[in-house]
């Protein structure tokens, strides 16, 4: 009897795998969790419980928070216009969670984003998560996207972006070569490696960075069918803010700041996959 064939993948297969498997259940805060407020609260003593901890509270009715319904929620901006307008309760704050707002349980992270991107202004306004009786089983605020299975999404994400790029450039390298001697591409392998290569190792394109890989297709005069398309998108976008998600994904640090708004965030990462589908499908 034969042995069945070992399948082998590389490290970033695996990767990649792992978070094409990540769902807004693995990232959301669950209802059991929740810091909420009730229709009878004061809005000032919220306000306060709010402030430097959470945009939103959901709101609920009721004596049990796993049992009662939530239909609106409080935001810090909301809450703090009401109060210098003269309200006090809650009640009189709370807005109503829209379609919109709403998002299952099952939604795969890749398509989180694309619901992000939907939601014009309401960056801090939190996605509520339906179970199967379309109750609310729990949220998803800025917050969380900087949980480690988002970061292990986009750096696989990134990863595979500068392998496709990567494999276009080793498939037309000879064309590229005075490119990649360029001084931008020098002075980035000095600040990594404290020195400049020799012209041997100038040659080797996997020393290569991702933003470097960008820069010599944008300014390569020779351009094939998938240059062009890459070209296309990358020239009238700062490629340099995808080293810095890179970064960001990277480090324990916060992805979404004031300097990296998550609308940034959000254009690229459709960036990166549109880059991604352009490239494939000239394979």
């Amino acid at each position: 009897m034969n042995p069945k064939p070992k399948i082998r993948m590389t490290s970033f297969e695996v990767l990649r795998k792992i978070t094409s498997e990540i769902y807004a259940d693995s990232i959301m805060t669950p209802r059991a969790e929740f810091t909420c407020c009730e229709p009878e609260d004061l809005l000032e003593e919220k306000l306060e419980t709010m402030k430097g901890k959470f945009d939103a509270l959901p709101m609920f009715q009721g004596t049990d928070l796993n049992e009662a319904e939530i239909h609106e929620y409080l935001t810090q901006e909301n809450a703090d216009r009401k109060i210098k307008q003269g309200y006090r309760y809650c009640k009189e704050a709370c807005s109503k969670i829209e379609e919109e707002d709403k998002i299952p349980e099952d939604l795969p992270v890749e398509l989180l984003f694309a619901k992000l991107a939907l939601r014009k202004n309401k960056a801090k306004v939190p996605l509520f998560l339906l179970d199967e009786n379309n109750q609310v089983a729990g949220l998803i605020t800025v917050a969380d996207l900087d949980k480690v299975a988002v970061k292990m999404y986009l750096f696989a994400l990134i990863s595979e972006l500068e392998l496709t790029l990567l494999k276009i450039i080793s498939s037309d390298y000879h064309k590229l070569r005075e490119v990649c001697k360029c001084g931008y591409c020098i002075e980035a392998r000095e600040r990594r490696k404290g020195k400049v290569y020799p012209d041997k190792n100038l040659e080797e394109y996997h020393y290569l960075y991702l933003t470097e890989i960008i820069h010599i297709i944008l300014k390569s005069e020779s351009l094939c069918e998938s240059h062009r398309k890459v070209k296309s998108i990358f020239q009238s976008n700062s490629y340099g803010e995808i080293d810095t998600l890179r970064n960001a994904v990277a480090h324990p640090k916060p992805i979404v700041t004031d300097d990296f708004p998550l609308e940034k965030l959000v254009r690229l990462h459709n960036l990166i996959r549109d880059a991604i589908a352009l490239c494939k499908s000239s394979d």
